[in-house]
């Protein structure tokens, strides 16, 4: 029964309208919820800007991983410098989908898959 008065269409007035506009206005204008825990990636994305920074400076990898831990956080050097190449490359404006290990998905000509023959077309010399 309760699942039927979900199916039916819902007719608003235009009253009912401008207060969810009124409401919506008003929490665009204050700041985001911020989630109650974060996994690594997170963690990494929210200081991504001041990682940068501090590789700038000179700081290496081991350095940086060093820093994390200092504040009682464990990630290796070769997952934060997974997360930080995604971070830069989502900053330069590639799709981290588009670009996988340094390689475009796109086939440079005359490249095939493993095991396809191809056949190039006659070419005068």
């Amino acid at each position: 029964m309760e699942n039927e008065d979900r199916r039916r269409a819902q007719v608003l007035s235009s009253h009912n309208i401008e207060e969810l506009r009124a409401f919506l206005k008003e929490k665009a204008n204050e700041p985001a919820p911020q989630p109650a825990s974060y996994r690594m990636g997170g963690i990494v994305r929210a200081v991504f800007p001041q990682l940068s920074e501090l590789r700038k400076r000179g700081y290496s990898l081991n350095m940086l991983v060093h820093l994390f831990e200092e504040n009682g956080l464990r990630i290796t050097a070769t997952a934060l410098s997974g997360y930080m190449k995604k971070l830069n490359r989502e900053a330069e404006g590639a799709s981290a989908i588009e670009v996988r290990k340094g390689r475009s998905r796109l086939s440079p000509p005359g490249s095939q898959a493993r095991g396809d023959l191809a056949m190039k077309p006659d070419v005068p010399l």
